[in-house]
């Protein structure tokens, strides 16, 4: 079992023997830090500490918030480089449904690693705003495939579809954020 020590400053968590002069998150000194109780099982903090949902939850934040800004540029753009734009934004808008279903399949792999269960309130409300996301993913690949974004109005569906997204995103961002340091312990 491995020695971990707490910032009694700032609450970051590390190995005992890693631990320098200060804190590598906050720089206060080493003095400041207390020992640590890790309640969790070897296995279940290996698995942990790869952070897969972290990791896959963030390409669909930057497909959107990317997409976001393409679609009001593309209202503006010209020639050559409007119809490079409409292609990136064909391919990511396509992938889109993708890149959050797969940040699902990743959450929910960390919410039954990290909480053995996944009926709790915060991962209920988690899992809907991820179903809105999926479904507004969706929505904007078929504007893709069955209108393309030549044309104005398929443009702004599109945009707005995104612009809803971005906003769902946000939301999960802010419901996860919490829930990254809870963990059920064994």
């Amino acid at each position: 079992m491995k020695d971990y020590v707490r910032c009694k400053a700032c609450g970051y968590i590390m190995e005992r023997s890693k631990l320098g002069d200060k804190c590598p998150a906050c720089g206060v000194s080493a003095t400041m830090f207390e020992p640590y109780d890790d309640k969790l099982s070897e296995k279940r903090r290996r698995l942990l500490d790869i952070h897969v949902h972290p990791i896959v939850v963030h390409f669909p934040q930057a497909f959107a918030a990317f997409l976001a800004a393409v679609g009001v540029v593309l209202f503006f753009a010209a020639g050559a480089l409007r119809t490079l734009l409409v292609d990136t934004a064909s391919v990511l808008g396509v992938l889109m449904p993708f890149s959050v279903a797969a940040a699902f399949t990743a959450g929910v792999f960390d919410g039954r690693l990290r909480f053995r269960r996944l009926d709790t309130p915060s991962l209920r409300r988690k899992m809907l705003f991820g179903g809105i996301f999926f479904f507004l993913a969706c929505a904007q690949a078929l504007v893709v495939l069955v209108a393309g974004l030549e044309t104005d109005a398929s443009l702004a569906a599109f945009t707005l579809l995104d612009a809803a997204g971005l906003a769902v995103a946000v939301k999960l961002g802010l419901l996860g954020a919490p829930l990254f340091v809870a963990k059920f312990p064994g």
